[in-house]
């Protein structure tokens, strides 16, 4: 059973601003002491949550206002800040993961929410996103083993984001997919591990050059 994570929290008025130094110190961080753990997180989180946030403006999911916005960009952003704590030996082993190695990777959630949940500037909306993008859509992912539409909305975006920029990313432990290639396994994923209608919708947007 996985411990829960403590919500209700609200962000101050800086909060973003707060928040966006927190990830250029821990980029920094990363940089420095865990350069090939940097280069596995940083960039990826960038990349999902530029890509997260265009497609959700597309959508016009989150309303009119760009707080919603920022809260699921610092989310995506920050939605793998777990992985820091977790071996770089593990986490970029190249080849297959034994199952108490798969079990601890999945704990990297529940470390970025409990990492986060203290600091300034983080929310119950980025929380989520942090704690949930790894659940699946037939209850078979984790922490929590969400199913449907009990997935955060958000978390289910970024989930569907998240997916395609690994996919198209090259890693220690495989290839980069090209675009044709990570649409083909994401529609083998829409239903099971994806949300369907935010995979039909994403791999239309991305489908124009976005």
């Amino acid at each position: 059973m996985f411990p829960s994570i403590p919500l209700g929290r609200r962000v101050p008025a800086d909060g973003r601003r707060a928040i966006r130094s927190i990830l250029a110190a821990a980029a920094s961080l990363g940089r420095e002491e865990r350069p090939e753990l940097y280069r596995h997180v940083q960039p990826h989180g960038q990349a999902t949550a530029r890509l997260a946030r265009s497609f959700a403006a597309a959508l016009g999911c989150f309303g009119a206002g760009a707080a919603p916005l920022d809260e699921l960009e610092l989310g995506a952003h920050l939605h793998d800040f777990g992985k820091y704590l977790i071996a770089p030996s593990l986490l970029l082993k190249p080849g297959p993961l034994t199952a108490e190695e798969r079990a601890a990777i999945s704990l990297h959630p529940i470390y970025g929410a409990r990492l986060l949940a203290g600091l300034p500037g983080v929310n119950d909306a980025i929380l989520r996103v942090v704690l949930h993008h790894h659940e699946r859509w037939d209850g078979a992912g984790y922490p929590e083993g969400l199913q449907g539409v009990r997935i955060p909305l958000a978390a289910r975006l970024v989930s569907v984001v998240d997916v395609y920029t690994s996919l198209r990313a090259r890693r220690s432990y495989k290839p980069s997919l090209t675009k044709r290639e990570a649409a083909a396994e994401m529609r083998r994923m829409a239903g099971r591990e994806l949300d369907p209608n935010l995979t039909w919708d994403f791999l239309k947007f991305v489908a124009g050059d976005q």
